[in-house]
Order: structure tokens, then sequence, then C-alpha cells
């Protein structure tokens, strides 16, 4: 169903819909589940030409970028979750302590209901399905609202005629439109909801799911520092970080947004920087097919005023063609005017361009003083051979990831969370932190009615007082397992005779506390 008849209830009926097929139990198979991955697989394999022109359009992306980058990440998403789906889908036992002996516990991953998703425009294919695979393979029914038409009209068109033809509508609604579009799916009730954007936007998410007291993620942004320390591998270090800043025209809430490069190697790694630069994107960049372009025209006159008021410190670059939405790679070298640094047009937010600002820092304890000053970002990214200063930086900042001797990777890694921390967001996703993101993990204890301990109930003697105080003392799952294996054991011996039906039930069980048992001793 597409939802995008916004002023005439279109989004509360989407909503509607999708809620009373979660209600009739229809996503909570894991065969559905797994049947609507293997769709989206063939949607991303099948339409990969459609979806690379529509990155080429929205955001003059090469098609091997946008693949490799965008439609990839995607895929692999996909294969991860269709591969673990059944491990992820399955209760987790954990530990029955003795005082809820006989019994046995577990965890059982319940989907939400019916998610929001709010994609992104910057990568619009990776961050508007890319959750949507967490929210599918936990069982829920997903509302995608695609990045707003005002930015990535190509990408939203193409991924809502897709969505509707390979995934199962009473599952899946899509919403297209600007910003009335996102205020009215705002004002719906939901599940969860999953946003990817700005601090600003984040904010007003955050409110409105607040006031149902709706569980959210929120990928943000931020000024993630990178720090070049003096014992780097300098060629490598420039080549992965000029591949960071500058791709996607650094419109890229992971880059690396700001640069502490150590005095020592400073003049080094700027000509390094600008070597792989003019490698990466020829001489003249905008005349290459591999640099790509500012989303709107709005955007690069933000950049243009930018790079006006901080004209003095650029080291190479700082052109700008507003029409063309262009701007060229472009290095700021603050040298070791700190002051200055703090206080520039480059440093007040996300540049969201391809803009590195650099300061030469002395002493590691300043650098660190500068990242810890200011809010806590997505990541923070150290390039060092020495490992000891490396894990100083990690122990002695706070972000969503940190990564050394390179750059965005760790978005390529499911066995990673992927998310912020205070202002560069909350929560995380990809893989089986996507699915738990979208789970709620409900905790299951069956008991039998079989020896009840006087001891827990009143009135309350020194001796009841005693035995309560030691089966509660009782920590040791192997202790607790040996004593339940005992007594069904006994139980089931004894009443196997007097009641077969009563005996082959505890006998069950009992074969199922020896397995747990095994797999702990």
């Amino acid at each position: 169903m597409l939802a995008s008849d916004v002023e005439h209830g279109g989004v509360a009926k989407a909503v509607l819909g999708l809620r009373r097929f979660f209600e009739s139990g229809g996503t909570m198979s894991y065969e559905f589940r797994l049947g609507q991955l293997k769709a989206f697989q063939r949607m991303l394999v099948n339409e990969r030409a459609t979806l690379q022109a529509a990155m080429k359009a929205d955001l003059h992306k090469n098609a091997t970028e946008g693949q490799y980058v965008e439609v990839n990440q995607v895929e692999h998403e996909c294969q991860h979750a269709i591969d673990h789906l059944k491990q992820w889908m399955t209760p987790k036992a954990v530990s029955t302590n003795l005082l809820n002996v006989p019994g046995f516990s577990y965890v059982h991953p319940d989907p939400l209901g019916v998610c929001l998703v709010i994609g992104a425009w910057n990568f619009p294919i990776l961050l508007s399905l890319q959750p949507m695979i967490g929210a599918l393979a936990a069982g829920n029914c997903v509302c995608l609202k695609t990045p707003s038409q005002h930015y990535s009209a190509a990408c939203s068109d193409a991924m809502a005629a897709m969505l509707q033809r390979y995934l199962d509508p009473r599952a899946v609604a899509i919403v297209a439109g600007d910003r009335m579009a996102t205020q009215a799916v705002l004002q719906e009730t939901w599940d969860h909801i999953f946003f990817t954007g700005g601090k600003y936007v984040g904010t007003m998410v955050a409110e409105a799911a607040a006031k149902h007291l709706t569980p959210c993620v929120l990928e943000l942004g931020g000024k993630s520092p990178c720090v070049v320390d003096r014992s780097a591998s300098l060629d490598v270090a420039a080549r992965r970080i000029c591949w960071g800043m500058f791709q996607n025209a650094g419109q890229t809430c992971v880059r690396p947004d700001y640069l502490l490069v150590h005095e020592d190697v400073a003049d080094a790694f700027a000509g390094l920087l600008l070597k792989w630069a003019t490698a990466s994107y020829s001489k003249d960049p905008k005349a290459t097919e591999w640099f790509g372009r500012l989303i709107n025209e709005r955007a690069a006159q933000r950049v243009a005023g930018l790079l006006a008021e901080d004209a003095a410190w650029v080291a190479f670059g700082g052109d700008v063609d507003v029409g063309a939405k262009y701007v060229a790679p472009t290095l700021l070298d603050f040298g070791a005017d700190a002051a200055a640094f703090a206080a520039s047009a480059a440093m007040r937010d996300e540049i969201f361009a391809p803009v590195a600002p650099m300061l030469r820092y002395r002493d590691e304890a300043d650098a660190l003083a500068f990242i810890k000053a200011r809010d806590k970002p997505l990541s923070c990214y150290v390039f060092s051979q020495d490992w000891a200063l490396a894990s100083r930086f990690q122990y002695g900042t706070t972000s969503g990831s940190f990564v050394v001797n390179d750059v965005l990777v760790q978005g390529s890694n499911h066995a990673l969370p992927f998310g912020g921390v205070g202002p560069s967001g909350m929560g995380a996703y990809h893989g089986e932190h996507s699915f738990r993101a979208h789970s709620h993990q409900k905790a299951v204890l069956y008991k039998t009615p079989y020896l009840d301990l006087d001891a827990r109930y009143p009135p309350y003697s020194p001796l009841r007082a005693w035995t309560l105080g030691t089966v509660q003392a009782v920590r040791s799952a192997n202790a607790v397992l040996a004593v339940q294996l005992g007594l069904f054991a006994v139980a089931a011996a004894g009443l196997w005779a007097a009641c077969p039906a009563l005996g082959e039930e505890l006998a069950l069980l009992l074969a199922y506390l020896r397995s747990r048992a095994e797999a702990r001793l």
C-alpha cells in the first residue's frame, strides 16, 4: 500500500492495515519472515540498474560506488539475516535459580508490532532499506517513510515502486513525500521508530515518540574526530582518510569530520592527502564521474559561506559552483592555532561536505582534551602504530564506535553494533543487533505445581527464614541444575508407575534439563 496521499488520511489507513495484519499473527512464522527476506533479496538483485540510475540522478553517485557502498551492503545484511534468522528467533534458555526449582526459564524474542523507518537522503538506499531488514526479520510490519522528494526524488520513487512489487503489501507500507509526510507519520502511534538524520529532526522524532512512550533508535551524526599520530603509516592513513572524507561528496554521517595531526608529520600528511585526492578524482574533480555532488544548491550555498569565512586557511581546494552543486575536495590547515580552529566556521556544526579542517597538535593530552570537550561523536578514528596510544584514546573518549587505522569500515561488519551515543544517537543496529532493536526480549518462566517450598510463605519461623535465605543464596547455575536434575529424576521414577502420563511429562522435562546441564558443563 502506497500511502502518499497524506492529506486524505493515507498514512492512518496504511497504519491501520498494517496493525490488523500484525494482530492476525501473519508475520509470526519463520516461513513468512524468511519469504519476505528472500523477496527483499530478489528485489535488490533484479533492480540493481534501476537503483544505480536513481543514485546517479540524486547524488551524481557513480554506479560502482553506489553498488558497493549502498546496494551491496543491503544485500549482505539481507543474506546475513537469512542465514541466521532461525537462530535469532529461537528462544534462549537461561539458568533457573533454586527458588524456582522445579522449573525452567528462557528469553523469547517477541516482535514489537508496527514499526516506522524514516530513511535519509545522503545514502538513500542503504539508510532506508537496511533498517527494514532487521524489522522484518523480527516479525514486524513496517512502514517506510522514504527520503524527502525535495532531496532524493529518484531514489524515493524507485524504492516505493519496488517494495510494492516484491514485498507483501499487508506487511509493508510506503509513505512518500516531504516534511509534511514526515509530520504525518509522527502523529501516528507506532510500536517502534527508527530514524536516520540530523540532530534537529532527531529531537522532533524523540519528542513524538515520547508522547506514546514509543521505543526508538536514532542514528544521528556529529563531528567525528580523526587523530593522526606521528607513528602512523602516513601514506595509508592519507589514502584511507581521503576516501572516507571525500566519498559521497562528504555527505556521510560517520565520516571523519575534523583532523588532529601531530605537528611532526602534518606537512607530510597534507601533501599525501592532496596526492590521493588527485589520484582519486583527478586535478579537476568537477569533470570526473567519480566525484559526487551536494544534494542541492542550498547545501552548496551553505558550504560556500563556510569556506568564505575560513578562506585564510585553505591549503588546497576551496572551489565551489553553487549552480552545479559542486564543492572541490578541500583541506583547511589551521596550523597550531587551536583557538582559530575551535572558533572556525568549519567547526561549528557537522560539515556534510568534502571539507577537511586540520589542527596540528603537539601533545597527546591536548588532542584528547579537545575531543572530550565536545559532544560525543558517532565515531572516533585514530591512525597509529602505537597500540598503547590507540588504547588511551579508546578508553579516554566516548563515541558510538572506535576504529584504529581506518575510517567508515566498521559499518561493514554485521557483528558490530552501529549507533551513536548521546547527541550522536541512541540505540544500534546491523545484523543481530538490528533484530534485537526491533524485538522485545520477553522473560519466560515455567514452573510445575510440585515441590512447593513452605519457607517462602508466612508465618516466618527462624527455620523458615534460614531455609529461605539458604535457597536464595545458591548462585551457582551448575548447582541449581544438579538439584533440579536430581529432583526430577526422583519424581519421574516415583510417579511413572503411579501416573504414567505425569511421569512421561516429567521425563521430557528432565531430558531438557539434562541437555542444558551438558551444554553448561
